[in-house]
């Protein structure tokens, strides 16, 4: 009897040691795999310019790379055949390229205006007969593009650069081209029994582009006291001759004395000035098979707070310093101060390497899986050469090398246990590409 039972044995022992294979079909429940793991989906193009900042004539023409049968999306809006956008208006544009497996890339695209031509507006001037006549004229002419129309002092545009009728004052006129771009000048119609007036101007610069800190100190030396002084081309009046609180910009300073006449105007620039901003930045990695879990964090300072920040050149700005859900790759950023001035900078996303637990297993599934697993036709459409394939089957290769009683991979016998405990130590760490 005894000697039955060793016979026995000594068959099962034989059988089970001659079992070769990965897996076994049938009853598998798995989903298949993500058909987006293996493929960067890359999106390029090219931005047309409107012909003016005001216009919505732009146009994005956008392809994309890294499969096929592409659609394409404007702002997460109706995907279309075509990759080309237009009528748009000056702004920042994401365009979604989808392939047939519904795997997406996207890209932000800036549209950009082409300057306006500097325009100029020149005149010959027609006095009044008196302080208090109604019959100056100006007759203004506009060069540096075409179709000029032409208003005064921001009213109507007429196709006629001459304006009568005019008493003593100052008049501010504006050219107006065919595109809507506008150059603006201030005239002075005077009266014959006037004095001269001689008119300077001092500016302070504002802090920044959008501060508004600026100042002009206007004098003045002739006529009847007291002086009034606009900043506005004679439009509005103010006793003092100091102007605070101005934005960047060109200020048409005129003034006024006691008996109504007008000194030349002068046209006065507030510019910015800007301090040194310093930027630094630490970024962390991407985790292969996990393609958007790169950060940016960026630390400003030199600056008036609070601080945007912009990470694809300066289109688009927030107030948070940190960019998550990266991809690899090399990022444009730009950091604002409060009044609007810029530093740029840079940063790289870079992929983190392959961690020791994720490489032990790999080497665990080439010894004894890709067998099934491998070459052209894998078994259940899992490679295990591939390393996101080991990814996203990481409870599936835990269920059937580790826990199945008898274990199904490899088929009808076991991993040996040191590797078996490889599988167990990289899930229970995480399971990804860098544990």
């Amino acid at each position: 009897m005894n000697k039955l039972i060793v016979i026995i044995l000594s068959i099962l022992v034989t059988t089970t040691l001659t079992f070769v294979g990965c897996s076994k079909g049938g009853g598998d429940t798995t989903p298949p795999p993500n058909p987006c793991a293996s493929k960067t989906i890359v999106v390029t193009g090219t931005a047309t310019a409107t012909t003016t900042p005001t216009s919505s004539n732009g146009t994005i023409s956008a392809s994309a790379t890294g499969s096929s049968g592409f659609t394409f999306s404007l702002n997460g809006g109706t995907f279309q055949t075509s990759g080309t956008f237009t009528g748009l208006a000056v702004g920042s544009y994401t365009i979604t390229a989808k392939d047939g497996d519904a795997c997406t890339g996207s890209q932000i695209f800036s549209v950009t205006a082409t300057p306006c031509p500097t325009i100029t507006v020149t005149a010959t001037l027609t006095q009044a007969s008196s302080p208090t006549a109604t019959n100056g004229a100006i007759t203004a002419t506009g060069a540096g593009s075409t179709g000029f129309t032409y208003n005064i002092n921001g009213g109507t545009f007429q196709s006629s650069g001459t304006f009568t009728n005019l008493a003593v004052g100052s008049y501010t006129i504006t050219a107006r081209d065919a595109n809507g771009c506008t150059g603006s000048n201030a005239f002075s119609v005077t009266s014959a029994s006037c004095p001269t007036i001689t008119l300077t101007t001092t500016p302070t610069n504002t802090t920044g582009p959008t501060a508004t800190n600026g100042s002009i100190v206007a004098t003045v030396v002739g006529g009847a006291t007291p002086h009034t002084f606009s900043r506005d081309g004679g439009i509005t009046f103010q006793a003092g001759g100091t102007f605070n609180n101005l934005a960047v910009g060109t200020y048409i300073v005129v003034a006024k004395d006691a008996s109504g006449c007008i000194s030349a105007p002068r046209n006065t620039t507030i510019a910015s000035f800007c301090p040194t901003i310093t930027a630094t930045t630490a970024t962390t990695t991407t985790v292969k098979c996990e393609s958007n879990t790169g950060t940016i964090t960026v630390s400003a300072s030199g600056g008036a707070t609070p601080y945007t920040y912009s990470r694809d050149g300066g289109s688009t700005f927030q107030s948070s310093n940190i960019f998550n859900s990266l991809s690899v790759g090399n990022y444009s950023l730009s950091i604002k101060d409060a009044n609007g001035c810029t530093t740029p900078g840079s940063a790289s996303i870079n992929q983190a390497p392959a961690g020791s637990l994720f490489s032990a297993v790999k080497l665990v599934m080439a010894n004894f899986c890709t067998g099934c697993h491998g070459g052209s036709t894998p078994q259940s459409g899992l490679n295990f050469a591939d390393d996101c394939q080991i990814v996203t089957s990481a409870s599936r290769i835990r269920a059937r090398a580790v826990d199945g009683v008898p274990s199904v991979m490899p088929q009808g016998g076991f991993i040996p246990a040191i590797d078996r405990q490889k599988i167990v130590d990289w899930i229970n760490a995480g399971g990804k590409h860098n544990n």
